[in-house]
């Protein structure tokens, strides 16, 4: 499920902060109102990090690991 940010439009709720995150199936309608205090709340845009993959074969010998591939009947050689 993803995780979803709201912040709230008028007045905050004295145990609820301004924004905050919320685990939604992607098929649920967006929140109009705080889970906590009842406050109105809009949906709001928020960054992912959608950055390259730190194990990508490319990056293994600068990370320090080995990739060893099999070549023959049960022999592996390091590549």
């Amino acid at each position: 499920m993803p995780i979803y940010e709201y912040r709230h439009t008028g007045k905050v709720g004295d145990t609820c902060e301004e924004s905050f995150e919320i685990f939604q199936k992607m098929s649920d309608e967006p929140l109009t109102k705080c889970p906590v205090c009842g406050h109105p709340v809009e949906k709001i845009l928020s960054r992912f990090s959608g950055g390259a993959d730190k194990l990508a074969p490319s990056r293994l010998k600068e990370l320090g690991f080995s990739k060893w591939v099999r070549r023959d009947k049960g022999t592996y050689e390091r590549e």
